[in-house]
C-alpha cells in the first residue's frame, strides 16, 4: 500500500502532524485550517480511546494542547523548509531515487515525534500512568471496533473490491496534489497498483501487534507506579517503536513499502502534463505560506 495512505497510521500524534501531511498531499485549501484545528482533532480521536472524566479530562486535553504546541515551535520551520525547497522539484522529473528522498525526508521529520513526550507535563504523565483496567479495556473495545472496520473494508471483500479501494483512495491523493486526472493516468494508477500487491492481512497482524504493544505498556506503567520521568521515558519508546519499527521483519516490511511507494510516485510524476506540475508546484508554495503565517512569534 502506498506510503500516502499508511500514514494515517497513529491517528491521535499524526493529526498533530497533519500539517505537514496535508501540505505534502497539496490540499492547499485545507491545511492552515488542518493545523491550527490539528490539537480538536486529535482530542476528538483521543477520548474516544481514553475514557476520562473531570480534571482528568481537563488534563487530557491540555496534554494535547502541549503536544501541539510542541509541534508547532520544533517542527513547522522545518517542514515549512522542506515545502519551499519541494517546488523546484516538481517542475521537472522525479525518477524513483528523487521521490525515495522526498519519502525519507517526511518520515525523517515523523522519527522526531517522540519528542513531544517532553512537552507533556507532570499530571499529564500521571495520569497515562495509572489508567484502570476499565479504562485500558474500553481503549480494547475501540480498539476492536476500528479493527472491525479495517477488515469490511480491507480483508472482507474481493481482490477486486480491494484494489477499487486502493485505486480510489490514491486517486484521491493524486488528485490533491496535481488536479484532476487523465482517464490513461487513471488506468495507469490502476495498472501500478496491481503490480504492487498489498497483503492485507499481513497488515492487518501488524497493527493487532501495535495495538497490544500500546495496551501491554500503559498497562505496565499502572502496575509498576511509574514515576512522571519513568513515565515520559516508557511513553517515548512506544511512539519510537511505533512510527520506526526497529524488529527486523517489520523493518524490512517497512523499507519494501518505501520502495513501492516510490516506484509508484515516479510513475505517477512521469505521466503527468506540465499544467499538473505548476498545479502541484502551486499546492506546494501556498501550503508553506499557510503554514507560514502560523509560526510562533519569535
Amino acid at each position: 500500500m502506498p506510503l500516502f495512505i499508511r500514514l494515517r497510521f497513529l491517528n491521535c500524534w499524526r493529526i498533530i502532524f497533519a500539517g505537514l501531511v496535508l501540505a505534502l498531499l497539496g490540499a492547499c485549501s485545507t491545511t492552515k485550517f488542518a493545523y491550527t484545528n490539528g490539537h480538536e482533532l486529535a482530542w476528538w480521536w483521543l477520548s474516544d480511546y481514553i475514557d476520562v472524566q473531570g480534571e482528568d479530562r481537563a488534563t487530557l486535553r491540555r496534554a494535547v494542547h502541549q503536544a501541539h504546541d510542541w509541534h508547532r515551535r520544533e517542527q513547522l520551520a522545518g517542514t515549512i523548509e522542506l515545502l519551499q525547497r519541494w517546488q523546484p522539484q516538481f517542475a521537472g522529473d522525479l525518477p524513483p531515487e528523487s521521490t525515495c528522498r522526498l519519502v525519507d525526508e517526511v518520515m525523517g521529520r515523523a522519527v522526531e515525534l517522540p519528542g513531544l513526550v517532553q512537552a507533556l507535563d507532570v499530571p499529564a504523565l500521571q495520569l497515562l500512568a495509572r489508567l484502570s483496567p476499565r479504562q485500558l479495556a474500553e481503549m480494547e473495545r475501540q480498539f476492536a471496533k476500528s479493527n472491525r472496520k479495517f477488515r469490511s473494508k480491507y480483508i472482507e471483500v474481493s481482490a477486486q473490491d480491494l484494489l477499487d479501494v486502493r485505486v480510489d483512495a490514491g486517486l484521491s491523493r493524486a488528485q490533491w496534489i496535481y488536479g484532476s486526472l487523465g482517464r490513461q493516468q487513471e488506468q495507469a494508477l490502476r495498472a501500478a497498483l496491481v503490480a504492487a500487491p498489498w497483503d492485507a492481512r499481513e497488515s492487518y497482524g501488524w497493527r493487532l501487534r501495535r495495538q497490544q504493544d500500546v495496551l501491554q505498556t500503559l498497562r505496565e506503567l499502572g502496575q509498576s507506579q511509574a514515576n512522571p520521568e519513568a513515565t515520559r521515558s516508557a511513553l517515548r519508546a512506544l511512539l519510537s517503536r511505533l512510527i520506526d519499527p526497529q524488529e527486523p521483519v517489520e523493518r524490512a516490511r517497512v523499507l519494501a513499502m518505501r520502495q513501492q511507494s516510490c516506484q509508484l510516485m515516479a510513475q505517477l510524476h512521469a505521466s503527468t502534463t506540465a499544467a499538473q506540475r505548476a498545479k502541484a508546484q502551486d499546492n506546494l508554495r501556498n501550503s508553506a505560506l499557510d503554514l507560514k503565517a502560523l509560526m510562533p512569534p519569535r
